[in-house]
Formats: C-alpha cells, sequence, structure tokens
C-alpha cells in the first residue's frame, strides 16, 4: 500500500517575500527526499512554485494510519523549520 498525502499551496498566508519561497520549497523537496520519501510535484507553477506537492511512501501492514500521521509530522517539521510552515494544506490520500 502506497499512502500519499498532498499538500496544496497557500497563497493567502505567504510567510516570506516571494523571491524566497521557491528556494524554500526546494530545499523541503530535497530534505522529504533524505527521509526516503517519493515527492511529486503538480499544478500550475505560480511565481516558481508548483500548485501543490505530494508525498508518497510505501507501506505494509497494520502500521499504515500510524505512518500516515508520521508523514504528514516530518513535512510539517521540515516546513516549520525553513519557515514555510503555513505555505501548504494538508490532505490525506491512501491507495
Amino acid at each position: 500500500m502506497k499512502i500519499h498525502q498532498q499538500f496544496d499551496i497557500n497563497f493567502n498566508d505567504i510567510p516570506r517575500t516571494i523571491n524566497e519561497i521557491p528556494i524554500l520549497v526546494e530545499k523541503l523537496i530535497k530534505e522529504l527526499l533524505e527521509k526516503g520519501y517519493d515527492v511529486v510535484k503538480e499544478g500550475a507553477y505560480s511565481a516558481g512554485i508548483p500548485q501543490n506537492i505530494t508525498i508518497i511512501k510505501e507501506v505494509t501492514g497494520p502500521l499504515v494510519i500510524q505512518f500516515s500521521e508520521k508523514t504528514k509530522e516530518d513535512f510539517n517539521a521540515i516546513s516549520k523549520a525553513l519557515g514555510i510552515e503555513k505555505l501548504f494544506e494538508w490532505k490525506d490520500m491512501i491507495f
């Protein structure tokens, strides 16, 4: 089973200047890749930022629900450390 969690860009609350955000989003993606996630950037790019980011991790067994929460926690921790936590809204998608 693969867990997909989609994080949509929330342009209503951009915490930094627009020029810094594409660099920070790329750092976010790099750190997620280093943690073993597959990362898909989708949708139209606005100011160099994809409309949404989907992170994917393949898991098996009864721990799927716990891993889903861990995925969200990892994403939130990295985006918060970069100062862009309010830039994204998440959606659960389990396939």
